[in-house]
């Protein structure tokens, strides 16, 4: 049998995709208008602060102040941030999706093994109640029998014993071939 094809993982994959050419149009829209120009300068200053001092930081020299870049180099560092930030949520929302579709099928799977231990627990417990039951009247049967019997044998009542030995020497002499292995009830 073929194995099922991962509609999901390949949904995953072509949303990823198309996550590139959709953050590069929103680039492009943002770039259009003034007051997400704006925006995206702040966003490119910001980021520009931050990686200047982080790389400053790293070489092992201490930060006096970084020199802010112009409004085009900002503008256009604030549009490469927008964009792999659109890039980076819509990859993360997908791998959470994926996490969380898993993650329900192996409760689904959990819950079907969990079901299939539970009709078969039922299932033997009714087993173990109809052997009860066959026992209690063969037991029954036994006791009558014994009352009619004319070597005046009695039946002992068998008692829950700890190993096979106890059992032997509890067995009434005459009884012993109910017993196997029991020498035949005698001392």
């Amino acid at each position: 049998m073929a194995a099922a094809l991962p509609v999901t993982k390949l949904a995953g994959l072509l949303i990823k995709t198309l996550a590139k050419p959709m953050s590069k149009r929103i680039k492009h829209e943002a770039n259009r208008s003034p007051h997400t120009i704006r925006m995206l300068q702040a966003i490119g200053q910001a980021t520009h602060q931050v990686t200047s001092r982080l790389t400053i930081w790293s070489a092992g020299y201490k930060v006096r102040s970084v020199k802010p870049c112009d409004a085009e180099e900002a503008q256009k560092k604030g549009s490469e941030f927008l964009g792999e930030s659109i890039v980076f949520l819509v990859g993360g929302g997908v791998v959470v999706w994926e996490y969380k579709n898993s993650k329900e099928k192996e409760k689904k799977k959990e819950e079907k093994r969990l079901q299939e231990m539970r009709q078969t627990a039922e299932s033997l417990e009714k087993r173990l109640h109809a052997i009860d039951d066959r026992l209690i009247a063969l037991e029954k049967v036994v006791k009558d029998n014994t009352r009619h019997n004319i070597f005046h044998e009695r039946y002992v009542e068998p008692a829950v014993l700890r190993n096979n030995n106890d059992v032997r020497e509890n067995v009434t002499t005459g009884w012993g071939w109910l017993w196997p292995f029991s020498g035949g009830g005698q001392k």
